[in-house]
């Protein structure tokens, strides 16, 4: 499917770096690539979902590339209904596309984009690239700065976001028999490429190519991939998986307006480079249960006196006050292709007031330390979420917005 923009323009410039002859990509130049991928996506938030995990894992062991490391990541910041995969065994899915599948369609959709990885599609279209001169035409039109988009455009097609009908029609096939030989309902592919292809936010490319794919379109294929037979009635779905803590309570209608402010244990303003990172972590993680972030702006400043004041004069209807204790992350080990060892370690407390009394609806701590292998060094001024610190802070923010919702009055679905 197609990679988000930024990872594209660096798929453009990558396609001529490893244009050798042989076409063939080595452990180590797969690795890098894919962790160049993951560095271009990661400013959109990646975190690890327990429920994709466990579907990648039951997959993984039906590919025949045991050697890929497969590492499976939900892309946060991502709008559209997404799914794609990097050399190197990295695959990804935005959250509102995982939000509207169930556990067998997860499965298919993963399963199509690692079957890409499992069957080297990557390097077979860089060898078609080849054929077509693509390589020397991105390296003239690179040396022009004012046309490096083009350049970017036309790398992404041949490289990996414009497979040949002939190598979607493959990953649609495989993904189908892997879903179905780890254990899922394999009939489930043809509603994840509906849900697909009736997403407003998808890019009419998606909806293009997905249109002609044989599991959603051709009924003849469709049989031949099911073994020839008409399928009987399909049982009904599983449950969808866990994708947020928002699951099973109803959001606010209208959205309550809320103000947060991060602390430090002495008081005023937490001075970290994280901190505007963190602060949108708790964003992310409040607005689902139907907060309304009131006042940012106004939560930045370092200079507020009375942050409770502050927030009524914004129309603020609860404060969340966090005090940032302790988070930092330490490495341990020496770096492998699969990460770095690190230790992570986060002390927070919070407190929801009710902004009209000053009165205290109710208080929380998060205190945990976790051992993790990072792919990517830990940013002393931007916190990701691939992180294992970045972990910490994101099940910590999500736990302080899943007790600020219960306290206020968020109701059971």
């Amino acid at each position: 499917m197609r990679l988000p923009t930024t990872a594209v323009r660096l798929l453009g410039v990558v396609l001529v770096a490893v244009s050798a002859p042989a076409w063939a990509l080595g452990p180590k130049e797969e690795a890098r690539l894919g962790k160049q991928v993951f560095q271009e996506v990661r400013p959109l938030g990646l975190t690890r979902d327990p429920s994709l995990n466990e579907i990648g894992v039951r997959l993984a062991k039906t590919m025949a590339r045991q050697d890929l490391p497969w590492a499976f990541w939900v892309v946060e910041g991502m709008k559209e209904y997404n799914a794609f995969a990097a050399p190197g065994g990295y695959v990804f899915i935005s959250r509102p596309y995982y939000a509207k599948l169930n556990r067998d369609e997860a499965a298919f959709v993963i399963a199509h984009e690692m079957a890409h990885l499992d069957l080297k599609h990557h390097e077979r279209q860089m060898r078609r690239s080849q054929r077509a001169n693509l390589g020397n035409l991105l390296l003239r039109v690179l040396t022009d700065s004012s046309v490096i988009g083009t350049a970017a455009d036309i790398g992404a097609t041949a490289y990996m976001t414009h497979y040949s009908r002939v190598l979607e029609r493959e990953a649609d096939f495989a993904g189908y028999r892997h879903a179905e030989e780890a254990g899922y309902n394999s009939r489930a592919a043809v509603s994840a490429l509906s849900k697909l292809g009736a997403n407003k936010q998808v890019h009419p490319w998606i909806q293009n190519v997905y249109a002609t794919h044989p599991v959603l379109s051709s009924r003849e294929d469709r049989l031949t991939a099911m073994g020839g037979k008409e399928p009987e009635e399909a049982p009904p779905p599983p449950p969808s998986p866990t994708h947020s803590l928002a699951a099973g309570l109803k959001p606010f209608d209208p959205p309550v307006p809320i103000a947060v402010r991060l602390l430090q244990p002495e008081g005023g303003r937490w001075e970290h480079g994280w901190r505007k990172s963190f602060t949108k972590l708790l964003h992310l993680r409040l607005t689902p249960f139907g907060f309304k972030i009131a006042g940012d702006d106004l939560m930045y400043k370092p200079d507020i006196g009375d942050p409770l004041a502050a927030a009524r004069s914004r129309q603020a209807r609860y404060l969340l006050l966090v005090t940032v204790k302790e988070m930092q992350s330490e490495v341990t080990g020496t770096g492998t292709p699969t990460g770095t060892p690190v230790k992570a370690v986060a002390g927070i407390s919070a407190q929801l007031l009710d902004v009209d009394t000053g009165t205290e609806v109710w208080s929380g701590r998060f205190a945990q330390q976790a051992e993790g292998a990072d792919l990517l060094p830990t940013d002393p001024d931007t916190l990701y979420t691939d992180t294992t610190v970045g972990t910490l802070a994101w099940k910590a923010a999500g736990e302080f917005a899943l007790a600020a919702a219960k306290a206020v009055g968020a109701k059971p679905l």
